[in-house]
This record gives structure tokens, C-alpha cells and sequence, in this order.
């Protein structure tokens, strides 16, 4: 029904155009052939407008069924159509945010990234000035790693995961691999920074994450931003599920502060919902950004330091699929 919506506006901002164009047209007939009667006016101009709904249909139609028959997909399909805002699907619908000049850009355009021969994603746009770096962010979910072949593979940088909370009951669980991950990576010249996967519903519950992680970190050289992963859990009885957007703000600004504070650099990990539907990007702004997008070019319009572009990259000494991240700062 929201596909349906958005394509009906859009067919209406074009047919109004095109009825405009076809009114100006029967006026300069009726100028050039000296007169009509009012019906016969009448009748003219109401096909001329018919005329160009059809004709306005039809052409949506077959760009539409071109994208969709490319493989495109509905999500990706509407969001060409909507070059101004940030379209968002969650939950059966569609959310349209207006893109802000307010908030820093990030300024890349398409074709400034590919992959190269190892399956890394690499800048290959005009800018000298652009130096990424490769990364992945790894879990208990990839079981033991060979960090020295990680490293082999030319891996510059490793988030590790500290821990979570839980969906439902809120429970905090450490990660079984954290140590043997961190002091494998940076036994193998990776420079390291770490996540936590936050289910926090209020400012203690942050409080209580960020302390955990920071006791966790303290005897590490920990490079890279300390960050908190915010994200929607994707259940009905998630504890996170009627939070608001100044909630879900708080939660973070109070990880964030209490990280800088610590002497690290904080972050915020989310995907393109998370800064739209979870958190207003604008009020988040003043902190470092590592967004979820999977795919060579980046949709979220606004500024990022690290870029999740898939999540099932493969990388030797790592079993089966990981995260693989290109940074653009210099940590």
C-alpha cells in the first residue's frame, strides 16, 4: 500500500505538469484557429488532460517495471524515485525523510568505490586526498580466528564485540571470544577498536553497558572508537520496542559522553533506520558514525568515518562469512 501511495503522488506531481502543458497547448489552438465554443473548449481540454494521465501512467509503469525486472527490488526501486529524501522501509511500510543540508554530507558520488580482486571494497574515486583502510568486525558468531592470516590479508583495523544485552530480559552477556580476539588482533599489528550491542531502555541501563566495556578495554591499546551499537530488535517482545527517538537518543549520548570522558573516541554503529526511525541524524551529529549499507554505493547521504558494507565478506583465517568495513579517518 505504501508502494502504491508513493508511486500515486508522484503520478499526480507529473500529470498536473503534463495537464498544464496540454491546457497551454488548447489555448494556443484556440488563439491560432480564432475560436471553439465553451463546450466544444470544454471537451478538448478534458482530453487533453486524459490524454496526459495515460500517457504520465504509462511511463511510470514501464520505468517501474524495468527497475523491478532488473532486479531492483521495491525498496530500492522506490528510493530511486525519491532522490530527495531518505526512504526508509520497517515493519511493512514506508518512511520518507527529507534530506538535510544541515547535517554534513559525506560527499562521495557513484562509481567512487569498487571491489578489487580480494573482494575488499577500495576508493578508486578522484580525491588524492582519501585513504581507506580495511576492516572487520567480528563476534563469538565466527568462532576461533587465525588472526595471523587475518592480518596476512591485508586487514588494517578489527572491532571487537564486548558484549550485548538482551532482547528481552535485558540480561548482560559477555562475548566468549573477546579476549582471544583482541589479543590475537593486536598480536598481529591490527589496530582495534570495540562494540557493544545495546538493548539499554534508560540513561542507568547505558551507564551500566558503557562501565562494563570500559573495565573490559583497560588493559588494551585501543586505537580505534569505542563504540555502541544501536539497532532495532526485530521482535514483538523486544524491551526496546516502544522506545522514543529522544529515549533512544539519550541512551546514546550518555554511552558516548561517558566514553570521551574515558579518554576514547565514542561512535555510533546503525544502520540507515537507526538514524532516521531510532535517532534523529542531526542529533547525533557531533559523534563519529559507522553505518550499515551493504553494496558499492552508499545510500545514507550524511557524514560516516566507517562504512559496514557487507556481511558476508570472506577473509582467510575466518570461517564462513564476516563483516568487512572501510574506514576513511585516521584513527
Amino acid at each position: 500500500m505504501a508502494f502504491i501511495f508513493s508511486i500515486t503522488l508522484l503520478i499526480k506531481n507529473a500529470t498536473l505538469q503534463r495537464e498544464e502543458e496540454a491546457v497551454k497547448s488548447e489555448l494556443e489552438a484556440l488563439n491560432n484557429e480564432g475560436y471553439y465554443t465553451e463546450s466544444e473548449a470544454r471537451i478538448m481540454l478534458d482530453e487533453a488532460k486524459k490524454e496526459a494521465e495515460e500517457k504520465t501512467k504509462k511511463s511510470f509503469r514501464d520505468m517501474i517495471q524495468q527497475k523491478l525486472e532488473a532486479g531492483e527490488g521495491t525498496t530500492a526501486t522506490i528510493r530511486s524515485l525519491f532522490p530527495d529524501q531518505i526512504v526508509v522501509a520497517s515493519a511493512g511500510r514506508y518512511y520518507f525523510f527529507p534530506i538535510s543540508d544541515q547535517i554534513e554530507h559525506h560527499g562521495f558520488s557513484q562509481g567512487d568505490f569498487a571491489y578489487n580482486d580480494k573482494g575488499f571494497l577500495e576508493y578508486v574515486g578522484p580525491d588524492i586526498n582519501v585513504k581507506v583502510k580495511q576492516g572487520v568486525d567480528v563476534s563469538r558468531f565466527q568462532g576461533k580466528i587465525n588472526w595471523e592470516k587475518v592480518a596476512a590479508q591485508g586487514i588494517d583495523f578489527a572491532f571487537i564485540r564486548v558484549g550485548f544485552r538482551g532482547n528481552t530480559e535485558g540480561k548482560i552477556v559477555l562475548d566468549d571470544c573477546f579476549t582471544d580476539n583482541i589479543e590475537g588482533a593486536l598480536a598481529n599489528g591490527i589496530d582495534v577498536g570495540v562494540y557493544f550491542y545495546t538493548q539499554a531502555i534508560n540513561e542507568q541501563e547505558a551507564r551500566e553497558e558503557v562501565q562494563i566495556l570500559l573495565d573490559m578495554i583497560e588493559p588494551y591499546d585501543i586505537k580505534y572508537p569505542v563504540v555502541i551499537d544501536v539497532e532495532s530488535a526485530e521482535s514483538d517482545s523486544a524491551r526496546t520496542l516502544n522506545l522514543t527517538t529522544d529515549e533512544y537518543e539519550l541512551i546514546a549520548r550518555t554511552f558516548c559522553d561517558t566514553v570521551k570522558k574515558a579518554g576514547y573516541t565514542p561512535m555510533i554503529y546503525g544502520n540507515v533506520k537507526s538514524f532516521t526511525l531510532l535517532m534523529d541524524a542531526a542529533d547525533v551529529d557531533d559523534y563519529d558514525i559507522w553505518i550499515a549499507y551493504y553494496g558499492e554505493e552508499q545510500y545514507y547521504p550524511y557524514h560516516f568515518n566507517i562504512w559496514q558494507y557487507t556481511d558476508s565478506g570472506k577473509v582467510d583465517g575466518i570461517d564462513g562469512n564476516v563483516d568487512l568495513n572501510i574506514c576513511i579517518t585516521d584513527y
